[in-house]
């Protein structure tokens, strides 16, 4: 959650009031911890969502478990929407990365019809660490950009030289998420 306050501190100035919901990710399941974030939010009024990696595609999960008039946009940062080859090769430790993770293994990804997605990537992983994770193509060190813009639209996905890890920290990923929050686009 700490590391979400610096692009929370941007949206609040951008004229929207964030909420940071902090969630057990090595205890549970992505289902559960939807319910559980879902449990938190206001009761009324359109929510709009900034999730990073495993909090981007919960974003997606409680969005839709909203009804079709609170759902406002949904800006995922380095979210692995088709897993990743890191939680792939992570499963041999089982308990270790919790139920949640385990879950990110690479997939074809969810239903994202009817919701308002806007998708960034990071590319700052140099091509020899693939070796290390696996992780094939352009990629953040963590998740491919393939897999961050999910079934996200065409035109509202882009990428940034980031590492996934401090994506949220980089003053082009938050103008970007703030453009995308205001305009449902990308393009200032």
């Amino acid at each position: 959650m700490a590391s979400m306050r610096r692009l929370s501190k941007h949206v609040a100035e951008g004229g929207f009031n964030p909420v940071l919901v902090d969630y057990p990710s090595g205890k549970t399941t992505i289902e559960m911890l939807a319910e559980g974030i879902f449990s938190e939010l206001p009761k009324e009024g359109r929510l709009h969502f900034v999730g990073h990696s495993l909090g981007g595609v919960l974003s997606v999960r409680v969005a839709k478990m909203l009804p079709a008039a609170r759902r406002g946009r949904i800006v995922q940062l380095g979210a692995p929407n088709f897993g990743s080859e890191m939680a792939q090769r992570a499963s041999i430790f089982g308990k270790l990365i919790g139920p949640a993770l385990a879950q990110l293994v690479p997939h074809s990804g969810e239903d994202t019809i009817g919701l308002d997605i806007g998708a960034i990537a990071g590319t700052a992983a140099i091509p020899a660490y693939g070796l290390i994770t696996g992780i094939e193509g352009e990629n953040d060190g963590k998740v491919s950009v393939a897999s961050a813009w999910g079934n996200a639209p065409e035109g509202n996905c882009i990428t940034f030289p980031v590492a996934h890890s401090i994506m949220m920290q980089d003053r082009r990923v938050i103008d970007a998420t703030m453009t995308f929050l205001k305009t449902g686009s990308f393009a200032a």
